[in-house]
């Protein structure tokens, strides 16, 4: 074959994997982890404490903390029962950010517990209800 027609073909099969928008899609935090959550206490109701530091909003696209808030850069599945996951986000303190890595983990019969459990600490929150 013509050299050129298979670069072309090539060129042609790349730009056709490509989303329409030419960016990739949007990481999203895990749907199961959405709403408020509440760390130190079995039970929440919503909206929980707002004054706590240990209340956190998941949202699609943000996690909302006391004083800071993450976005997530990677997440990835890695058991299905419990459910868990690992993502890495980029946490955001003041004018400062850093990459963090966390696990996730969804416990209890109505997916109410989450543990988070990174390289230093884990905590588990109550689902604000």
């Amino acid at each position: 074959m013509n050299r050129r027609v298979i670069l072309l073909a090539a060129t042609m099969f790349i730009v056709g994997c490509l989303p329409a928008s030419g960016k990739q899609p949007k990481v999203r935090y895990p749907s199961q982890l959405i709403g408020v959550w509440q760390g130190g206490s079995a039970t929440c109701t919503f909206p929980g404490n707002l004054d706590s530091d240990a209340r956190m909003d998941i949202r699609p696209d943000k996690l909302i903390d006391y004083e800071q808030w993450n976005e997530p850069i990677v997440v990835l599945q890695i058991s299905q029962k419990p459910q868990a996951w690992k993502i890495k986000s980029r946490l955001h303190i003041d004018e400062h950010s850093v990459d963090q890595y966390e696990i996730y983990i969804l416990s209890g019969s109505d997916k109410a517990t989450l543990t988070v459990v990174d390289q230093s600490r884990s905590a588990t929150y109550a689902r604000c209800k």
